[in-house]
This record gives C-alpha cells, structure tokens and sequence, in this order.
C-alpha cells in the first residue's frame, strides 16, 4: 500500500488508530469461524489485512471509505469478532475498519421506548444501560457480552427472547450507514412508513457488502413486571415438539423457548464412547411481561405441555437455566472445545465439530429431524444435540465427529453438514436462520436464492461497482 495512503488515514483517525504489520494485525484477521469446523476450504482462504484503522465517528469512517474507494482498497468492517460464518476475514487484505471505539449510547427515551447507539457499542453494555432506565434490549443473544451492535444487525442475528422479540432486524428502526462512495444514508427512525422499499432491510443482514452501519435507532423494551420460569420434561421429541406446536397454535409465544434432548458436554460424550443421546427432551421456557398476561400465559402453558406428558422439572431449574444461558458462548468465544481438544491430542485422534441452525416449515420439522439421523449415521458423524430455537420452525443440530485422522474428520462433516443444509432447502425450507453467510455458507447462496442471488449482486453492483465492501461475502 502506498504511503501517503497511511499518511491519509494517519490524518483522518490519528497515529495511534492506523495498525499496519503482522503482530499488530493478527487480532483481527479471523473471527469464531475456527478451524474445529467442517469447513475445508477455511485453511486455504488468506485472512490477513494489510492495515487496521479505528475510526471515532462517522464522518472518519466516511472519509476513511472515501479514501479506500479512490485507491480501490478492500474494506471489511469489524465489531466484536464473535461471527461464526466468516464474515469478518479479509479475504483480499485490504483494511479493517474497527468499530469498537464508536461505542456510546447516544439517547434512550422511556416515552418513545427507542434507544440510538453507536455500532461498535458492546450489546450486553447497550442491554445494561436500558435497564438503568427501566428498559430491556429485546435481542438477547449467546454472544451478548461479546458481539457489537452493528455485527449484530448486519448478521440479522436472532437471540434467547426471539419467540416475543424478532431477530435483531425486527427491532431497528433507523440506521445510519456510510455507503461505499463514502457518503452517509441516513433513515428515519420511525415504526412504520409507507414511502417505498424499507432500506433499512437493505443493509440489515448485508454483512457489510452494501455499507458500514455506524448507528442506529432501536425499540426498546419495557422491563417486565413479572418473569417466570419453567423446566418440562418429555419422554420423546414428537411429543415435546408437538406440545410447542400447541402453544404457538393459539398464539402463546414465551419469551425464551429452548427445547433440545440429547445435550451432553464434548468430553462427557467422548468418555462414554459417543453413544446414542442420553438426555431426555427437556423444554426450557421463560414468560415476561406485565403480570397478569404472564400469570395467564403460564398457566394455559403448563396446562398444554402437560397434555402432551410433560413433567414439571421445577422452576429452579428454570432459572437456572435463564441465568446461564450466555456461559457456553463465553467458554467457546474464549477457548473453542479447549478440554476436548487436549485429550483429543493425547488420543491421536482427529475431530470436528459443527452445527446446523435452519428454518423450515412447522409440518417437516419431525421429518427432517428423522432424516437427519440417517443422514448423520451414513457420514459416521455424532449427534450432540437436536433443539427447537424460539419458535417451532427454528430446528437446530449440533454434532461431532471423532475419526483416527483430522483429514477423515473433515471430510465426514463437511459431506455431512452439505447434506442437511440442502435438505433443509429441498424442504422448502433456509438454511440458516441466526449466524448469517458469510464465506461459511457462500457455496449454497445460488441454490438456496436461485435468480435472487442475481438480484442481490446487481444491487451490489450498483451500489459498490469496485467490490470494496467485505468482498467475498455472501457470495457476491
């Protein structure tokens, strides 16, 4: 890179905030995308950016974008790491714009129930503060204390209270982006408007192809009067998935809803030989909200799962569950499988592991489930976990594979996963629905969108003719 083009940017953001050779750079050339997954093309893809800068404001990362779009220089924007598909590599060095020094909270209106914060504001910060003014953040992820508001949006992720709060998209109400021209698009920040095409949806889940967001206007959430939690035991997952179908049927939809059987730790598994799930079906649910609706919601939801052989595991274990919903992101963001790995290395043997999170349609899910263990069985891949996410659509697998070799490993799980995520669209279903593409997922965008993947990259085109914007994503 020429150096009046660091000299520029020196003078945009400062000295201190342009990072330019390896040591200084290697913190941000990947992100939870590891090698432990069935991704084989992941040790062959160059995630090293030529430079880091760390803008304060918008109208920096604006000039900064300006700059880049003159020398024709890659961007790829970067909030807290915590994406697992990918989206944060640079894949044609380049630069990375840090985000995390544009973190303040901008203003909260408890009238208005919105909040406008900066995107590199650290969403469990962002949550912390509504509470001080009696409000709650509605988008409660596993990567609550480490993931950014801007990741969060441009990932459209979904978190724990999905079932009554949306995704992270459904709770935007106005952004600001910085287009790859380097001027600035901002929206109004109001509920509803019948003026044209939302362009707001333009960049939510655009993981930074379209635009760096650097704020934007949230709802927010009042605190709930009342919270109750609840454990349920079943003795299959027909009859547990059955009984989820039958609140969402009426129109009961918990705060939090986490249903899974089979959920044993890595190491536990391995000791007991990856045998068959040991776990029952166990369904997790929280109600909030002011206390009367919460009373009648509880009720008619015992009564419901009951009908269906639940037994009440006691509301301790409820709230156990609710207070360590964030604990195993933050052990996999700090150290992925760390314990498993080092007896895997004692053993001599390879391992992968990975996860699958799609949508299908309510009356397939029991199927797909079924053939997922075929499907599992035939790649000698192990299943962990089968879980239900928020509402009846949203089915989740999480599974390892334990072979002699890394190599044999690899290739179990990747044919493995392929498979189900092509499944889940052959079911007229998406294959994902809570992590986004990024480069993870890019190899199935053609056959998941078809001719809408065409339409994406014309509007790529037209807003970002030199691909400087995170390249290589989203497969445009």
């Amino acid at each position: 890179m020429k150096q009046e083009v660091y000299e520029s940017l020196e003078a945009i953001s400062g000295r201190e905030n342009v990072l330019r050779g390896r040591s200084a750079v290697r913190g941000y050339s990947r992100d939870a995308l590891g090698r432990s997954r069935g991704f084989s093309a992941l040790p062959r893809l160059s995630s090293r950016p030529w430079l880091v800068v760390r803008p304060r404001s918008t109208e920096e990362v604006a000039e900064i974008v300006k700059l880049a779009c003159r020398e024709k220089i890659a961007i790829v924007p970067y909030g807290g790491g915590s994406g697992l598909m990918g989206g944060a590599l640079s894949l044609q060095g380049g630069m990375v714009i840090d985000l995390k020094g544009m973190d303040r909270i901008l203003s909260i209106s408890h009238q208005d129930r919105t909040v406008v914060a900066e995107a590199g504001v650290m969403l469990n910060k962002l949550d912390e503060e509504l509470n001080r003014n009696g409000l709650i953040l509605g988008h409660d992820p596993y990567s609550l204390s480490f993931a950014t508001l801007g990741g969060a949006i441009s990932t459209d992720g979904l978190g724990y209270r999905g079932a009554r709060y949306g995704s992270m998209g459904d709770q935007v109400l106005g952004l600001e982006v910085v287009l790859p021209d380097g001027n600035v698009l901002q929206t109004r920040a109001v509920p509803k408007s019948s003026t044209g095409v939302s362009l707001n949806r333009l960049f939510i889940g655009a993981e930074g192809t379209l635009g760096i967001i650097t704020k934007a206007t949230l709802r927010a959430f009042p605190m709930p009067e009342r919270r109750s939690t609840y454990a349920f035991g079943f003795d299959s997952f027909e009859r547990g998935f059955e009984a989820i179908v039958g609140m969402f049927g009426i129109g009961l939809k918990p705060a939090l809803l986490d249903f899974g059987e089979g959920s044993i730790s890595p190491l536990d598994r391995l000791r007991r030989r990856i045998t068959s799930p040991a776990t029952p079906a166990t369904l997790y649910m929280v109600f909030e909200g002011f206390a009367e609706e919460v009373e009648a919601a509880e009720k008619r939801a015992a009564q419901i799962c009951r009908q269906y052989g639940a037994v009440d595991l006691g509301a301790r274990r409820g709230q156990s569950f609710w207070e360590g919903r964030h604990r195993p992101a933050e052990r996999y963001y700090r150290s992925p499988l760390p314990s498993l790995q080092s007896a895997l290395l004692r053993w001599g043997r390879g391992l992968k592991f990975d996860f699958i999170h799609v949508s299908l349609p309510t009356s397939r899910v029991v199927e797909y489930r079924s053939r997922c263990k075929e499907i599992l069985a035939r790649h000698h891949v192990h299943l962990m976990e089968y879980g239900i996410w928020t509402q009846p659509e949203l089915f989740s697998a999480v599974m390892v594979d334990l072979a002699l070799t890394e190599r044999r490993a690899q290739a179990n799980m990747e044919a493995a996963v392929n498979e189900l995520l092509m499944l889940a669209q052959d079911f007229a279903g998406s294959m994902e629905y809570c992590h986004g593409v990024g480069v993870r997922l890019a190899h199935l965008m053609e056959r998941e969108l078809g001719p809408g993947l065409e339409v994406m990259r014309r509007i790529k085109q037209a807003l970002d003719p030199d691909n400087i914007m995170n390249p290589g994503k989203l497969a445009l």
